[in-house]
């Protein structure tokens, strides 16, 4: 599914390089906004500066853009009572791959086509002509796969924003193209990988939440079109087309309680002895909200995982883990849930979310108001396939 990697990383001696400014240079930077209480250089070659304990992000904000001419960085953490600044540089880091965005982006259009081709025209035909008599089927195809890859784009989009928007080092999307039948609607998703931590809890629960919400709001969009452009059948029309098993009733949670909200808000008006019949395109919307509920799950680099890491810290973020894992397992997510156990071990760092270069300064009470957000959006969007 759409989701989210991102690498952090942490100065060690083998992979520390000579620094551009020497040490009292260094510390005269520190100094012009921190109360400096000691001042070393470690085994490591760290610049190292305890400091007076006060509020400190957007200080810190400031050190970082002064480092970052000098291609160095910082962190900043809370040992005992004392706040400790490390300065280091920047590790090298190789070219974008931007061609490589671009091939996999044209083979996700490819797979989510030939996904939305099957979709369409694999439907009995009884059923089609009861539904589409009167429609163009390689429309019905082109709208089923816009609406998918509009969703997974604008979910992707949301991810560009922030990072933009934050000024940090991170890759254009990977696409991940999936060739039905292996997997019904041509993708997994995309893949944007930090090159660098985010400077501090702000930025990290904004880089987890845009994506979510952006792909959430367009699957709003596609929920509402499936509606209004449904088609109407008669009851009758409609018992013997369930009759035949051609047609069925889908609550929750086979389908997302979103749909259930969204009709109550009278989009079409249904005849009296009418039905209206939810075609492949609310198969679009289910998929949006299959992404957004898998993503928002506060399981390691999810976007989720990003989310709880800002709002609760790293112990925080572990116990919203294990229940996160519970919730996979009890909707029967088995495949997806063993997927993350995987990829998790795989890294160096399993149980660890995204660590901000300021893991001192606590999450704005603005972004706490949307944590409660993103918890309405995984209920809303909790769908069973």
């Amino acid at each position: 599914m759409a989701s989210q990697s991102a690498s952090g990383y942490q100065p060690s001696s083998s992979t520390v390089p000579a620094q551009s400014l020497d040490f009292g240079s260094i510390r005269s930077l520190v100094e012009y906004r921190f109360t400096i209480h000691d001042a070393y250089v470690d085994v490591s070659g760290i610049s190292t500066f305890i400091v007076q304990p006060e509020p400190v992000k957007e200080k810190f904000l400031e050190l970082l853009m002064d480092l970052a001419h000098h291609d160095l960085t910082a962190r900043i953490r809370k040992v005992s009572d004392k706040l400790v600044i490390s300065i280091f540089p920047k590790p090298s880091l190789g070219k974008p791959r931007k061609l490589t965005n671009l091939i996999l982006f044209i083979a996700t259009v490819a797979t989510v086509s030939l996904a939305s081709y099957v979709l369409i025209y694999e439907v009995d035909p009884r059923l089609t002509d009861a539904l589409f008599a009167t429609s163009d089927l390689r429309a019905q195809v082109f709208v089923l796969a816009l609406s998918i890859l509009g969703i997974v784009v604008l979910h992707e989009m949301g991810h560009v924003l922030a990072v933009r928007h934050h000024k940090m080092d991170a890759t254009l999307p990977y696409f991940v193209p999936a060739p039905p039948p292996y997997f019904p609607f041509g993708t997994f998703g995309a893949v944007i990988s930090l090159r660098g931590p985010p400077a501090n809890r702000d930025q990290l629960f904004d880089l987890g939440f845009s994506g979510p919400i952006a792909g959430f709001l367009a699957t709003i969009g596609v929920t509402m079109f499936a509606f209004m452009t449904a088609p109407l059948i008669t009851e009758q029309k409609a018992a013997e087309l369930m009759a035949a098993n051609l047609l069925s009733v889908r609550p929750w949670p086979y389908t997302p309680l979103l749909f259930d909200l969204l009709g109550l808000l009278g989009l079409r008006t249904v005849p009296a002895g009418h039905v209206l019949v939810l075609t492949q395109l609310a198969f679009a919307a289910e998929v949006g909200a299959l992404i957004t509920f898998l993503n928002i799950l506060p399981v390691w680099q999810l976007d989720g995982g990003h989310i709880a890491r800002a709002t609760f810290g790293d112990q925080g973020h572990r116990l919203a883990a294990f229940i996160a894992f519970g919730v996979l397992l009890f909707a029967g997510y088995w495949g997806f849930a063993l997927m993350l156990i995987l990829f998790m071990f795989a890294s160096r760092r399993p149980l660890k979310g995204v660590e901000p270069l300021d893991d001192v300064s606590p999450l704005s009470n603005l972004r706490k108001a949307f944590f409660a957000l993103a918890l309405v959006m995984l209920v809303l969007s909790f769908v069973i396939f």
